[in-house]
């Protein structure tokens, strides 16, 4: 595997990871609204899933999902329904009378299972995702390639997640951007459970 192929690789998946998709703004949501463990541990259930993508991708399941029209599509309406799930509940959440989550040690939260199979469970179920990592494999490697270029290739997109996603929880946990959004929080709230509701849609329409 040649050096611009890494380059290729990289690039590829981290375009594909910070544009703004179900990921993100479960992560956004639970960063602003919870405590930094549940946080973290949102975004540790999605680097979790990517691990699960890596591993069929290198086994080359990911093609047989891709190509089996009854396993497609029961991903595929699981994801989606979990999606509008999410956003009914933002959708439902009460605002709170606090400007920063550090002003009182428990705020009403979630438990570090739940945060953790929230971002576990919205990854994994994203059939989109199944389809973009498939897209960066095949666009690299080719039916000669090695086991140990599949493990390159899959060894760059997870170390990728590991970093990105705890960096999106620090930036937004930080107090100036908490203390806008406790300013704002019932509007934005309801604004991102819409967007994971019209995400949801969106995934089971097949846009």
């Amino acid at each position: 595997m040649t050096f611009d192929t890494l380059i290729l690789v990289t690039t590829i998946n981290f375009l594909g990871m910070i544009s703004p998709g179900p990921d993100f703004f479960l992560v956004l949501k639970n960063s602003l609204s919870y405590n930094r463990k549940v946080a973290l541990l949102t975004g540790l259930g999605v680097i979790t899933a990517i691990l699960v993508h890596m591993s069929y991708c290198v086994a080359g399941v990911a093609v047989l999902i891709a190509t089996t029209p009854l396993l497609y599509n029961a991903l595929r309406y699981a994801g989606a329904t979990y999606l509008i799930w999410l956003g009914i509940k933002a959708l439902m959440a009460k605002k709170t009378n606090i400007t920063y989550i550090g002003e009182q040690q428990i705020l009403q939260s979630i438990s570090g299972k739940s945060a953790f199979m929230q971002g576990f469970l919205c990854n994994l179920l994203n059939p989109k995702a199944t389809l973009f990592f498939l897209a960066t494999f095949t666009q690299v490697l080719n039916a000669e390639s090695s086991i140990f270029d599949k493990l390159i290739v899959a060894s760059i997109i997870w170390i990728e997640a590991i970093f990105w996603w705890p960096f999106v929880v620090f930036i937004f946990q930080t107090q100036s951007v908490q203390r806008r959004y406790f300013k704002l929080q019932f509007i934005i709230d309801k604004l991102l459970g819409i967007i994971l509701i019209t995400l949801g849609i969106k995934v089971a329409l097949g846009f």
